[in-house]
């Protein structure tokens, strides 16, 4: 069988993939990245039931590095 190798480490079987580069990532190497919208919250409560005002990415170390992730 043709496992998916994670492409940073070359040892694990892949999970995820990095939202930026698109580079298969193991659970070790994964790295999340949560970002809020301030726009949905007002006085900390979320105002609208079915947009989130949380985002999540998952990406690699490379990426979490060099791209900023300001909206």
């Amino acid at each position: 069988m043709a496992e998916n190798l994670c492409g940073v480490c070359q040892k694990k079987a892949a999970e995820w993939t990095c939202n930026v580069c698109k580079v298969p990532l193991c659970a070790e190497c994964v790295r999340e990245v949560i970002m809020e919208n301030p726009g949905q919250r007002v006085l900390g409560v979320q105002t609208s039931p079915l947009k989130s005002a949380v985002r999540k990415q998952k990406v690699c170390a490379k990426c979490m590095k060099e791209v900023d992730f300001v909206e």
